[in-house]
């Protein structure tokens, strides 16, 4: 077993708590439990086809669409005759250029285009977004891997399978850091990168910044300002059509700046039963009480919009419903645009906003939404429930967030929060890693809001979550993705004491992260450090020292320092058997580095020994399909078949098959390489035959072939040079 499957088993977990661009396979299990694991295959290559993934979300639009027929007729004869240019939709926050994008995208899709939506909100959200194209668009497993684990270029992996389509639209949306379209040294703007001039298609992409030094010369610029003032005064009508007449509606209209996003937002406002103003001449007297020369003076449009959303929460505040600032503030923290997972939204934690009500949590959610502060995407199950929070909204509520009573408390129920959704998830668990990645951008924000509060004594519990979430990727194989939170986080964490727990959290991921890009040096001296300051914490032998002590003892003997590696873990081991109890799960996977230590020792009967006995007691303390049994299981038939003994580890290695299908599925790593053992085996005793078709499976699986730097090369090359002998 090399360093990449041995992760799958041991982690580089800190191990308090079993802890976002694969991310699918949330959606898969569930698709699973409908049509069995016999049509698993069936289920993902529909789920893969390029005219059903990242599709725009054309349920955004207004039933009539107002204004923009300049900039969308030039879109539509781009769509139909590409020109060689990136197009860029750029204006204020809330002009409404995600709306022509959508509209743009359905008159695409009626017009028989393949049409992809991607969000820019953030790199690990829109990397895995476009790896989710390559996949569709034909690129194999081990191309997807080599990209991940940070040896290959992932645009070039992409635009390989674009440039092989024709008649497509690809927009991303809210690219307002152009920093998240870096790839190593190139710039969006050097066009060899995410942004690149074609013809094969249509690259469309919003965002807020317009300066053309930014983009590149390939990129065709179209400005987005505010609607003209007859059309913003028919979308106050059409969403409030009781409010008036078409003259105040104009009149209002002027007032919000003929923003469609403010326009929207008090449209709704108007038509809510909960709004004491419920016409567009009373909401105009209102604003001429002095909030209209704050909304047009400030000084960017941030300040402008947030005088609009102040008022509606004042007007709800009004009508009894106070809590529902609180809320807003506190969903604020999380990442905007990004929905929010209900896993994340426990009642009982945001009661501590309404005086303990649960009653008044749910009144005041309902509140937020019916004046468009929030959005609540409707999913397919109960599971899917989520809330949303605008950009511009969320910034103009964090603006409130000063040193205070509401700022503390704000700050305690978001880490709460955040919280209660890891509890619970397991790193290890490609069930959970879905979860994970979908509350990670959370999390992230969650930590950048507290860093930018000093002293605040939640910055370390913040910081495990983080940690743990960072975990969960090294565990799925997104070592990059890992490398860069662990490295924003700890920027974030900056604040926090050097021997502070979620500190050193954050630096032991790091470790790992490091490790497994290729920086086995730098991983062992961050573990040794960790170690170190975690004794000084914690004491010799307490269990987050030794976690670390047993990351030493890996990289040790993943390098091929093994009798340094053996003596590590059998102190390691020594101190968990004195200390903890026989089933703790640390100590039963410190033993099987011991084994495994030994069976790259030479030590194959000692090996097959002392593995015998662990699988016994994996069994009986976890599970017979436990990830950790069926890698003991593995280790067993490969010493087996060091020893000569090939029929018995050909009944191991199918033992372990049938147990491991249900909980780690034919995909898993660990599960390849049992089939690769298992082929070698079927060809050593003479059945070729049967061992041509696990390779021909296993490469059916990796998309036909096995490239020389993935962690599979080795034993697959052994297997095939069985089968050729």
């Amino acid at each position: 077993m090399d360093a990449g499957l041995l992760l799958t088993l041991i982690g580089t977990a800190a191990g308090v708590i079993a802890v976002i661009p694969a991310f699918l396979q949330l959606r898969r299990h569930d698709r699973e439990k409908v049509v069995g694991v016999a049509d698993r295959a069936a289920v993902e290559n529909l789920a893969l086809h390029p005219r059903t993934i990242l599709r725009p979300p054309v349920g955004r639009l207004p039933k009539v669409f107002r204004d923009r027929e300049v900039v969308r007729r030039r879109l539509r004869q781009v769509v139909r005759r590409p020109d060689g240019k990136v197009h860029l939709l750029y204006g204020l926050g809330g002009s409404g250029k995600t709306a022509i994008a959508i509209k743009t995208a359905q008159e695409a899709t009626g017009r028989g285009r393949m049409v992809w939506w991607v969000s820019g909100v953030s790199s690990s959200e829109f990397v895995t977004s476009m790896l989710h194209l390559a996949r569709a668009l034909g690129a194999r497993e081990s191309e997807i891997q080599e990209v991940l684990a940070g040896r290959g270029n992932t645009s070039d992996l992409v635009w390989k399978y674009l440039e092989q389509q024709e008649k497509w639209l690809l927009v991303i949306d809210n690219l307002d850091d152009i920093r998240v379209l870096d790839v190593a040294e190139t710039r969006a703007r050097d066009g060899n990168g995410w942004l690149r001039p074609t013809r094969k298609g249509v690259l469309l992409v919003t965002s807020r910044l317009g300066d053309p030094t930014q983009w590149g010369t390939f990129t065709r610029a179209h400005e987005v300002g505010p609607l003209d003032p007859r059309d913003a005064a028919l979308m106050l009508r059409d969403i409030a059509p009781s409010s008036g007449s078409y003259e105040e509606a104009e009149t209002l209209a002027g007032q919000l700046g003929f923003l469609p996003l403010a326009l929207h937002h008090v449209g709704s406002l108007l038509s809510s039963p909960f709004s004491p103003e419920r016409t567009f001449a009373a909401y105009s007297s209102s604003l001429k009480s002095g909030l209209v020369a704050l909304m047009k003076r400030g000084e960017d449009d941030r300040d402008v919009l947030a005088k609009t959303w102040e008022r509606s929460l004042d007007l709800l505040t009004a009508q009894g419903r106070s809590q529902a600032r609180q809320i807003l503030r506190t969903l604020s923290c999380f990442a905007p645009s990004i929905p929010i997972p209900g896993l994340m939204l426990d009642n009982d934690i945001l009661a501590d906003l309404c005086e303990g009500d649960l009653e008044a949590v749910s009144e005041g959610m309902r509140a937020l939404e019916s004046v468009g502060l929030i959005d609540t995407p409707e999913g397919p199950s109960a599971e899917s429930f989520a809330i949303q929070v605008h950009p511009l909204i969320a910034e103009a509520n964090r603006l409130h967030l000063n040193e205070g009573q509401d700022t503390a408390r704000v700050t305690r129920v978001s880490v709460a929060l955040v919280l209660h959704a890891v509890e619970g998830l397991k790193m290890e668990d490609p069930l959970d890693w879905p979860r994970w990645f979908e509350i990670l951008p959370h999390t992230m924000s969650v930590l950048e809001q507290i860093s930018q509060r000093p002293a605040s004594e939640r910055l370390g519990q913040a910081a495990k979550c983080v940690a743990r979430a960072a975990s969960a990727l090294v565990y799925a194989g997104h070592y990059t993705t890992a490398l860069d939170v662990t490295r924003a986080a700890l920027s974030y964490a900056r604040d926090l004491g050097a021997l502070d727990p979620g500190l050193l959290e954050l630096r032991h991921e790091l470790a790992g992260a490091l490790y497994f890009t290729g920086y086995a040096a730098d991983a062992e001296r961050e573990y040794r450090a960790v170690a170190e300051a975690r004794s000084k914490t914690f004491g010799e032998e307490d269990p987050q020292t030794l976690i670390s002590l047993f990351q030493v003892a890996y990289v040790l003997a993943m390098t091929e320092r093994l009798d340094e590696a053996e003596k590590v873990a059998r102190r390691v081991l020594e101190i968990r058997a004195r200390m903890l109890e026989p089933g703790d799960y640390y100590t039963l996977v410190t033993r099987y580095l011991l084994e495994y230590i030994f069976f790259r020792q030479g030590k194959i009967e000692e090996c097959w020994q002392r593995c015998t006995i662990l699988l016994g007691d994996v069994c009986e303390f976890l599970s017979v399909d436990h990830q950790l049994a069926i890698t003991t299981q593995h280790l067993i038939a490969r010493a087996l078949f060091e020893q000569g003994e090939l029929r018995k580890a050909e009944a191991e290695l199918r033992a372990a098959l049938k147990n491991g299908r249900g909980t780690l599925g034919d995909r898993h790593p660990e599960m390849l390489n049992i089939r690769l053992t298992l082929a070698r085996t079927l060809a050593l005793t003479g059945r070729k035959r049967e061992a041509r078709a696990e390779l021909d499976r296993i490469l059916t699986v990796m998309g036909g072939s096995v490239a020389e730097a993935h962690p599979l090369f080795k034993d697959f090359r052994l297997a095939r040079d069985a089968l050729e002998e």
